[in-house]
């Protein structure tokens, strides 16, 4: 009997060790706190489970976000274009407790903003440029498992900028999106 106890506390040990791949991808309507505000993201991510339920992950993503702004009053006319893109790479941990799957994550990006501003009329001049930095992000989220290849989520990522002078420092981020898992 100590034989078979033996043999099976083996198997399981060795199958638990045993990093198993779970690929995904995802897509998501991202609203932020500072302009431009709303935007599209997109992740790739490559999850290992190492022990019943708990998954660690490494996430790349990418966002998209532009706003024209046009206001007129009179002969003044002010006419904006805020563009941004970011990409980055985190490590995200997954707990999965039946439908609900409660992940937390850390990591650094790379955003470029792009300012086209043109005032006409008035005396004062267009506030052009570009401008890019290093960033830092945590985030929470959820995802719901009812179909099993399709997770939609609700995340939320605050994120810091290293230097900047277009871009606001610190600011968040909600990401409402689906991720299909294979």
């Amino acid at each position: 009997m100590k034989k078979l106890f033996t043999i099976f506390l083996f198997l399981f040990l060795f199958s638990a060790s045993q990093a198993q791949a779970q690929y995904s991808i995802g897509a998501a309507y991202e609203s932020r706190s500072q302009e431009p505000t709303s935007g599209i993201g997109i992740h790739f991510q490559n999850d290992f489970s190492l022990i019943p339920l708990v998954n660690l992950g490494v996430r790349f993503q990418g966002s998209f976000y532009n706003e024209t702004y046009n206001v007129r009053e009179g002969d003044f006319d002010l006419r904006r274009d805020d563009t941004s893109y970011d990409f980055g790479i985190g490590l995200i941990g997954t707990v999965s407790a039946g439908f609900v799957a409660p992940y937390v994550g850390v990591g650094l990006g790379y955003e470029v903003f792009d300012r086209d501003e043109s005032i006409i009329g008035g005396a004062i001049s267009g506030d052009s440029g570009s401008d890019n930095s290093l960033y830092y992000y945590g985030q929470v989220g959820v995802g719901v498992a009812i179909i099993p290849m399709v997770r939609p989520y609700v995340e939320y990522r605050y994120r810091g900028l290293t230097a900047s002078d277009f871009m606001p420092s610190k600011y968040g981020t909600w990401a409402f999106g689906v991720q299909l898992r294979f």
